[in-house]
């Protein structure tokens, strides 16, 4: 008898145990938190990209796509990724996580023509997260000497949303407007 009761009190243990969420370990609580400002994002979008080459006066629209964006590794990262990379045109996954130690969001960015992951660093800015690639040096080049510079400002809302891209040839002393997303929450 005692030891049944025994085996009952380890199963009944373990399904309890089972049945509880992991405990968080207190050195992620800051950047899960942080992270979990970002959870409006989740679900899958329709993005229609537009480009500028005159400063904003005009706008160029490209067709639309759809990409999936999530929370994901124990909710410490945000995935955006393209739902079909087989169309024509340009496609861009997309991590954003939190680093706690210098307080800055980071975003690595990897195409699919030119294959450079581009980071930026960024910071809240109303209901916004500021991005620059200024810091990591992950500029483009665009003629003789003259290196790219992009200025993201991802906005945190939901169900239409924008990303602002700017760009500098100037290493951000000026910034112009060059492309525009606009974001349609599709579920």
């Amino acid at each position: 008898m005692k030891t049944i009761l025994t085996a009952f009190c380890a199963i009944l243990m373990t399904a309890t145990a089972m049945a509880e969420p992991p405990e968080r370990p207190a050195v992620s609580e800051k950047p899960y938190a942080m992270m979990q400002k970002l959870a409006v994002l989740e679900g899958r979008w329709s993005m229609v990209t537009e480009m500028t080459e005159d400063g904003g006066q005009t706008w160029q629209a490209f067709p639309a796509a759809e990409v999936d964006l999530h929370l994901r590794h124990k909710g410490m990262i945000l995935a955006e990724i393209p739902a079909d990379t087989t169309s024509p045109g340009f496609h861009m996954e997309t991590y954003i996580s939190f680093d706690q130690y210098r307080n800055v969001y980071r975003k690595a960015a990897i195409d699919d023509v030119w294959g450079i992951m581009d980071m930026y660093e960024g910071a809240p800015a109303g209901d916004s997260i500021v991005f620059t690639n200024i810091k990591s040096g992950t500029t483009f080049p665009v003629g003789d000497g003259v290196w790219r510079n992009f200025r993201l400002t991802l906005e945190l809302r939901s169900p239409v949303r924008m990303l602002y891209i700017d760009k500098s040839d100037d290493g951000g002393q000026s910034w112009q407007k060059a492309f525009r997303i606009t974001y349609t929450k599709q579920d």
